[in-house]
């Protein structure tokens, strides 16, 4: 039994979605590994900081944008959910402590699976500035791609 529908135009429907699904799976596992990449080396005032026992830079950062890819678009959907009225209530103001608490289950994901990566995050202040640009960031690369 194959997953592939049998006619070729669905056929190369079905394909064409998946190349699609895969290169926009891609690109947001390079566009985080890029934004941690600059806000670790460019903004180093926000102690956002990884130890590693690799020497690639490529290999972090691709570990860590792929990280907090599926953080962010799986965790952070869902607790954008289950926190609907809350938001409602304060007007979107609660999304910025939901942006710290994805960032600290990112450092304590990262931590705890023991990837040869270790991030380190600052304290609460820096790092609700740090949740702030990776938003305006993310605002912004949105509206580019």
């Amino acid at each position: 039994m194959s997953l592939l529908p049998k006619s070729n135009l669905s056929r190369s429907l079905f394909i064409t979605m998946i190349m699609k699904l895969i290169k926009n799976l891609v690109i947001n596992i390079i566009v985080n590994g890029a934004v941690l990449y600059a806000i670790v080396y460019y903004v180093p005032e926000l102690w956002f900081k990884i130890q590693t026992i690799y020497k690639d830079v490529y290999i972090i950062f691709w570990i860590l944008g792929l990280v907090f890819w599926l953080i962010n678009s799986v965790l952070k959907k869902i607790l954008m959910v289950i926190t609907l009225p809350v938001r409602m209530v304060t007007l979107g103001l609660s999304s910025l402590l939901l942006n710290i608490i994805v960032l600290y289950i990112f450092e304590q994901t990262m931590n705890y699976l023991d990837l040869g990566i270790t991030v380190t995050l600052g304290t609460i202040t820096q790092t609700l500035i740090l949740s702030v640009i990776l938003s305006a960031i993310y605002f912004l690369i949105k509206k580019i791609i």
